[in-house]
């Protein structure tokens, strides 16, 4: 086992042998989720886990409860180092909920590292329909179940990491990766273009104070002559809306009563979206657009994270292949934007937890510009601009 990992890296990358940097993972996609496999029990068994920053505790599916089912299941009684804690939970997620009981078990990352862990083996789960045996919870303990701690803060405390960190990059291909992983790995030496202070230790965020959206067209004119152009911005007081960055969801989830000013910043019509009077095109995602959300919780220091429209567009929507998924959709809170895939998957993030003990936590989230030759492919294939 090795005693001086410096961060645990969740990456595009096969763990590399012997390195006692950084601990590799690759992550594989199946049906558009991204997965991560480790080893669980004694013996060890195989079991690939959707990684969610937006849960705390880890869930796999019991045996029974996989039978029928393409998933490897949890057998306790397989396990020779398998523990009942002799507590029930259930989590309720945005779209779903698992119970079932509590254990303690030996997880494995490819031989690299060994820890007790504790997580819900599952028997009853609403989550059938994904390709894998359940959620790794990279949130904070402070929302992880009863009995259960967060897998990134188990292996701090049992002094598997040097640094109290975790890298991601989504890698390049978004639908299926087989079974090998994806990717050549994570832009190294791509900068941080700005941490994000956190004040509320439950969930990977940062308060939000403001969105910025603008469109130029240059094949319109106004009415002065001058190309038209679209742009508006919107602001949040002090601690009204929290940007939350959540790797189990898919879009970017945005406040109702903004949704319409925010897509009519960059030129498009809500309504005419949500009532199916416009399909979006793929050639409707292209560089002349951009959004850019700002961040401070002090205000003082202020982060902009932008990104430009052609890098938004995922490809077969209304099961088409020349439409695209509507970059927003609805959080269903005047406070929140979530994060979710299609904007996470543009940078190589850093999640510090800025110590080793709670007490000490002053958690950082850092985005990085990734290198072009791992920036993720536009619809047509080619590289997106930047």
């Amino acid at each position: 086992m090795h005693n001086h990992i410096r961060s645990l890296a969740v990456a595009s990358a096969l763990l590399r042998a012997g390195s006692a940097a950084v601990l590799d993972l690759p992550v594989w996609f199946r049906n558009t989720y991204a997965l991560v496999n480790l080893q669980v029990g004694t013996p060890v068994q195989d079991h690939l886990l959707v990684f969610d920053t937006g849960s705390g505790t880890s869930w796999l599916a019991d045996k029974k409860c996989a039978d029928g089912l393409p998933r490897n299941g949890y057998d306790a009684n397989a396990s020779t180092t398998s523990f009942d804690l002799g507590v029930y939970n259930s989590i309720g997620y945005l779209g779903g909920a698992t119970g079932g009981f509590t254990y303690r078990d030996v997880f494995e990352l490819g031989g690299a590292a060994a820890w007790n862990q504790t997580f819900i083996a599952a028997n009853q789960s609403s989550w059938s329909f994904i390709p894998g045996d359940g959620f790794l919870g990279m949130g904070f303990s402070s929302i992880a179940q009863p009995a259960t701690k967060t897998v990134v803060e188990t292996m701090i405390e049992a002094g598997l990491l040097d640094e109290p960190k975790f890298g991601l990059y989504y890698g390049k291909e978004f639908e299926y990766t087989g079974a090998d992983g994806a990717g050549d790995g994570p832009g190294k030496g791509s900068s941080l273009s700005g941490d994000l202070n956190g004040t509320v230790y439950q969930l990977w965020r940062s308060t939000l104070r403001k969105f910025t959206g603008s469109r130029r067209l240059n094949d319109e004119e106004g009415e002065d002559g001058e190309p038209q152009s679209y742009n508006g911005t919107l602001e949040w007081a002090p601690g009204e809306a929290n940007g939350v960055f959540d790797t189990g969801a898919g879009m970017i989830s945005v406040p109702d009563g903004r949704i319409a000013a925010m897509y009519a910043s960059i030129g498009w019509d809500y309504e005419d979206l949500y009532w199916g009077r416009r399909v979006p095109l793929c050639a409707d995602f292209n560089a002349s657009w951009s959004v850019t959300f700002t961040f401070s919780d002090d205000g003082v220091q202020f982060y902009d994270v932008a990104i430009t429209g052609d890098r938004l567009a995922r490809n077969g929507f209304a099961g088409r292949e020349d439409a695209c998924t509507p970059p927003f959709d609805a959080s269903g809170s005047e406070g929140l934007v979530l994060f979710g895939q299609s904007f996470m998957r543009q940078f190589y993030t850093v999640y510090d937890f800025g110590g080793a003990e709670v007490e000490s936590y002053k958690p950082r989230i850092g985005f990085g510009e990734l290198k072009a030759e791992f920036r993720p492919p536009g619809v047509d294939g080619k590289e997106m601009r930047q």
